[in-house]
């Protein structure tokens, strides 16, 4: 007998960000067969080695993400639109980690490992509401980036004009507030399904279409317009260096020295950011390709019949393993990359895990946002002012006035 036929069992399919495997609900009437006790206790045996070390280090992504939004008070202003921006999106990993950890907990380790049976779906329902709502919202972030980051490159003069801080705010509220209604509405609007069944049954969440697909496509067009969009700007600085050294190569000056550096640290802001969205592809992005791959209903592979129990436990397993990697590695890549991040952290720890730093006047207290500010000493040392990178059509433009710049007015990090 098989095990999609054994009598009273009921399966759930693992949804794209909550759980490791296809979990096994308990909504089970005796007696068991002894082939459907096998499977259970291969499951616990699967479970116990599965969920400890997933939980532990979703915890750890909560608490580096935290960290990060917690001691974004301790930024020095000015604060750019790309740091704001920033800590916005360790509060999305932050809040995606914590969502996940809890699926695992109420998903997987409850009805599988203690046996405790679920009366009703429609604590899983808000639950996957709000996770496919913060991925969609990561997702968004990464792409109000990628704008952010081209109208600094392209139209330099003009980015404080239209990256306002009131924009900004209304940018960030709208996304996470858009999303979470988006991912709500199918709980809604289809008659006898999501909330609107007695028992929450969201049956429209197995099937290819209209749902699986509807994501997917929500997802990916703004993923594939950041890489484009980034791809766009690495051309343009990458020529803009290209040029500066030939200028210099050719004259033996070193007056470009100042908007070569800052081109420099464009690029290394830029490459920051591309290590945060890659990271992200190969793992949001898998998981939703299996999400539109694998389900029970329409989907290229079925469930039970293309795909058996073990196969989803270990493709569902390792698509989900990739997704907490992910959320647990970027505040490393933040602190790690990202100097004033870094510095804001070592501020609210108190410097008590970190190496001292350096001890100059500015040190700690020296910023610059990311375009067009200027830098802010809270010592008495002197800064000159900052000026935006050259436009596309003046790589060679290099003035005596520019030569004394400073060069800590490069960026955010180092």
């Amino acid at each position: 007998m098989e095990y999609s036929s054994l009598p009273g069992n009921r399966t759930m399919i693992a949804n794209f960000t909550e759980t490791t495997v296809e979990v096994l609900t308990t909504t089970l009437r005796p007696p068991l067969s002894n082939q459907y006790e096998n499977v259970l206790d291969h499951l616990k045996i699967i479970y116990a080695l599965l969920l400890p070390p997933m939980i532990i280090v979703l915890l750890i992504a909560v608490i580096g993400n935290g960290t990060i939004v917690i001691s974004a008070h301790k930024l020095t202003s000015p604060v750019s639109p790309y740091l704001r921006l920033c800590v916005s999106l360790a509060a999305a990993d932050a809040w995606a980690a914590f969502l996940m950890m809890i699926g695992l907990i109420v998903n997987s380790l409850m009805p599988v490992m203690l046996g405790i049976k679920k009366q009703t779906m429609c604590f899983d329902a808000v639950l996957e509401i709000f996770r496919i709502s913060g991925m969609l919202t990561s997702d968004m972030h990464l792409f109000a980036l990628a704008i952010n980051q081209f109208i600094g490159t392209m139209w330099p003069l003009k980015y404080k004009m239209i990256v306002t801080s009131r924009r900004l705010r209304l940018l960030v509220f709208l996304l996470w507030i858009v999303p979470v209604f988006f991912t709500a509405s199918w709980f809604f609007v289809i008659p006898g399904d999501g909330f609107r069944h007695p028992k929450c049954n969201f049956v429209f969440y197995n099937r290819f279409a209209p749902f699986r697909i509807t994501i997917f496509i929500v997802f990916m067009l703004p993923l594939l317009a950041t890489l484009f969009i980034y791809a766009i700007i690495l051309n343009h600085l990458l020529k803009a260096k290209a040029q500066f050294n030939k200028t210099t190569e050719a004259t033996g000056s070193t007056k470009c020295a100042p908007r070569k550096n800052h081109v420099n640290s464009r690029l290394k802001l830029v490459w920051t950011t591309l290590l945060i969205v890659s990271t992200f592809t190969f793992s949001w992005g898998i998981c939703v390709c299996y999400f539109i791959l694998v389900c029970k209903q329409d989907c290229m592979f079925i469930y039970m019949h293309h795909v058996g129990l073990y196969a989803g436990i270990f493709f569902g397993s390792t698509v989900n393993c990739l997704v907490i990697l992910k959320l647990a590695a970027n505040p490393f890549i933040y602190t790690l990359r990202i100097r004033a991040i870094r510095r804001s952290v070592e501020s609210f720890l108190g410097k008590k895990f970190f190496r001292s730093g350096k001890k100059s006047g500015c040190y700690g207290a020296e910023r610059s946002s990311f375009y067009n500010k200027s830098p802010v000493c809270t010592t008495t040392c002197k800064l000159p002012v900052h000026t935006p990178l050259l436009s596309t059509n003046s790589y060679t433009l290099c003035h005596e006035d520019h030569s004394s710049r400073n060069e800590s007015s490069r960026g955010v990090y180092d």
